[in-house]
């Protein structure tokens, strides 16, 4: 498979669905805390929201080691492997971690600037989960046969 289509395939499959599912938890923690301002609050919030990621990033082990060993560029490689937090490197677990604290308050800071209440309180989180389905599904049928759990497959 081509450098290329492992970027695409990457960026449909973990880029755009990491990104909306931390506006998802920036959007409910927006639509369930009415005292937005204490940092109490948001720091509680990006705890939460860091180790939801986490548990996120390691479902997607599997998919994320088939197409690291796919590559052929470096830094692709490096950039793929950054969503490795089980096999790569033990430091990138704490480091994934810290980024996804810190990426949490931005998102729940932007969510709370970009859009009003109602929109908070009323569709906003089902558009996120659709948009999520929507990269999920176009990521996986470009290469399913490429990212299906063959046992024999190393």
């Amino acid at each position: 498979m081509s450098n290329k289509k492992i970027f695409i395939i990457y960026t449909f499959l973990f880029i755009i669905p990491y990104f909306l599912c931390l506006s998802l938890i920036g959007t409910g923690y927006n639509a369930l805390i009415n005292h937005y301002n204490s940092w109490w609050r948001l720091g509680i919030c990006a705890l939460i929201g860091a180790i939801l990621m986490v548990a996120v990033k390691s479902i997607a082990h599997r998919p994320i080691s088939i197409i690291a060993k796919q590559t052929s560029n470096p830094y692709l490689r490096r950039l793929i492997n950054f969503f490795n937090i089980l096999d790569y490197n033990s430091s990138n677990f704490y480091w994934n971690f810290a980024i996804d604290f810190v990426l949490t308050i931005i998102f729940a800071k932007l969510i709370h600037q970009l859009f009003a209440p109602y929109q908070i309180l009323g569709t906003l989180a089902g558009w996120i989960i659709a948009l999520l389905i929507i990269s999920l599904i176009l990521a996986s049928n470009l290469e399913y046969s490429t990212l299906s759990i063959d046992p024999e497959q190393k």
